[in-house]
């Protein structure tokens, strides 16, 4: 059998973000306009070959399938058993409201939770599966549609992809979607597979067209624009949402402060991470004013933080060496270091971030960002090297001469070792920061996950173009094709929130786009440059500008 999933349009509960569970909610006007345009990108002939069609008997999902179904004779049954779960207690409650730590239990462990007075999503799968096997015997060999809720939709996805219970989340089901799946029944039980999204795919092309259909001129909100095209190509969905945002800030220090290349010394790092631990930093300020999810990560802070229960702590080493003279790290403690970011990104995809932010915090590493980039580009420190903290006159022709200087040297070093052109994880490792790598270990991790990776300043897009050149790099080197466009994927999802004032932001952008222009492959958004939301001449880091630039996202997604 044939199953065609289909979930309701949007609901006023859905806009205001409260869980609506068993309650039952009607679908809003912009609800129903979501479903009749499902109805068309479905086509006559999809919906003509569905033999029957069984819906949960609330308003919302009844609804959707009378207007997919229009005047067709095909029956439709009631099922309750499709009905969305029962959220107990906190049913049609926004999930801040909720009991301490039942949200966050819901979030990273789903499949524990039982909510009070409610269901288990166990008992949902029960009782779906039920449903299922009548449905399977009555209808052997024919297509029938299920017009349904999220979370149903999201456990028999999940048990069809084989998805451990870790990635519930990372599941995109919006409103007014469709999927394909087979249902068949064996002595073990039922069997699910072959899934496969029932609506043909977004292209930039079709995003372009949805936008043409709004009452306003193409082409209107500019850059705004771009970023709602961006979205629906990369959630693949013309109704692409930007509502949950995680900001990954990481934390590190760098030997390199030795030469005195900051105006500040290196203990502020550790004391900026208390303070961002605290909530008392300009990013904390930031990420409540615009419901921002900080995931604040000690990767490498010369001494020991107190246990903070909002601090991370994962700590590959206390900084990197000085690397005017020595490695900044070793090939253990880089691999380390792109783990964890990993491991964080891939944490905020499970907990349903439609949009990850990296942020930084390390005395130092505007040095070893702008020595990254000088390496990537063969550009000399003077178009890299900015005043950081703000190190100007003689101070800053320091700094790039000490740039310079490091540079050389791990240059004789390296055609001593009889390597002429080091790889981007080597220059990482060499001149690069833990924090730098965390946040480049994040960006690949991206590359898997229909969300938006969204840079901060300067030193977070370095660490995008080192995560874009390693997977460029990486699939130059595999059989597998379907690596090679993995470092277009990243570039793909990302945001520039703004034009840092640190001298070397320009070429590093300059830089992105070069790279993106040579992977485009024909890809309609490569033929216009990446280019920053805001020029608001801030150059702080943390991840503020990422944060000012959330309420633009979710505007281009509204």
């Amino acid at each position: 059998m044939r199953l065609l999933l289909v979930r309701h349009g949007e609901t006023p509960h859905n806009a205001a973000g409260r869980c609506q569970g068993q309650l039952d909610v009607p679908m809003q006007d912009i609800g129903e306009q979501q479903v009749r345009r499902l109805a068309a990108r479905l086509t006559t002939s999809v919906l003509d070959a569905v033999d029957a069609v069984y819906t949960s008997p609330m308003l919302r999902a009844w609804r959707t399938a009378q207007l997919l179904m229009g005047d067709r004779d095909c029956p439709c049954v009631d099922a309750p058993q499709l009905m969305e779960l029962h959220y107990g207690s906190v049913q049609g409650l926004a999930d801040a409201s909720w009991p301490t730590g039942l949200s966050a239990d819901w979030r990273s462990d789903p499949w524990r939770v039982a909510f009070p007075n409610g269901e288990s999503l166990s008992l949902l799968q029960s009782r779906v599966h039920r449903v299922l096997r009548q449905v399977t015997q009555a209808h052997a060999g024919q297509t029938v549609m299920l017009s349904t809720h999220g979370l149903v939709l999201r456990v028999l996805l999940q048990e069809a992809l084989g998805l451990t219970g870790a990635d519930f989340w990372r599941l995109r089901i919006p409103n007014a979607s469709a999927w394909w799946m087979s249902c068949s029944i064996c002595a073990e039980g039922l069997v699910l597979g072959d899934v496969q999204r029932a609506e043909p795919r977004v292209t930039v092309a079709a995003a372009r067209a949805a936008m043409a259909d709004k009452t306003m001129p193409l082409g209107a909100m500019g850059e705004v624009e771009r970023v709602a095209v961006q979205a629906a190509v990369v959630q693949q969905t013309v109704e692409p949402v930007i509502g949950r945002v995680g900001l990954c800030v990481f934390a590190a220090d760098h030997g390199i402060t030795a030469e005195g290349v900051s105006a500040y010394p290196a203990a502020v790092t550790a004391e900026m991470t208390r303070n961002f631990a605290r909530g008392g930093a300009a990013i904390n300020v930031l990420a409540r004013a615009h419901d921002i999810t900080l995931d604040l990560v000690d990767v490498g802070v010369n001494g020991s933080l107190e246990a903070w229960p909002n601090l991370v702590a994962a700590k590959v080493a206390p900084g990197t060496d000085n690397f005017r003279r020595a490695p900044a790290m070793s090939p253990a403690m880089l691999d380390q270091a792109l783990a964890v970011g990993a491991e964080r990104a891939q944490r905020m995809v499970r907990c349903g971030m439609d949009a990850i932010a990296l942020g930084e915090m390390g005395i130092g590493n505007t040095t070893s960002a702008a020595a990254l980039l000088s390496a990537f580009t063969g550009l000399p420190a003077e178009r890299t090297v900015g005043a950081g903290t703000g190190v100007q006159g003689q101070g800053l022709q320091h700094k790039r001469g000490v740039v310079d200087d490091a540079l050389a040297w791990h240059r004789a070093a390296l055609a001593a070792s009889g390597v002429q052109t080091p790889d981007t994880r080597e220059w990482l490792r060499r001149v690069g920061g833990l924090e730098i790598a965390a946040m480049a270990g994040a960006a690949m991790a991206v590359v898997e996950h229909p969300v938006l990776l969204v840079a901060d300043g300067f030193i977070s897009t370095v660490a995008v173009l080192a995560a874009a050149r390693m997977l460029h790099e990486s699939a130059a080197q595999s059989s597998f094709s379907s690596e090679t466009s993995s470092a277009f994927a990243l570039l793909e999802r990302l945001v520039l929130s703004h034009r840092s004032s640190e001298t070397g932001h320009e070429e590093a952008i300059r830089a992105l786009n070069g790279m993106r222009s040579t992977l485009r492959q024909g890809e309609p958004l490569g033929e216009v440059p990446i280019r920053p939301l805001l020029d608001l001449g801030m150059r702080l880091g943390e991840g503020s500008g990422a944060a000012m630039a959330v309420p633009l996202l979710r505007s281009a997604t509204a």
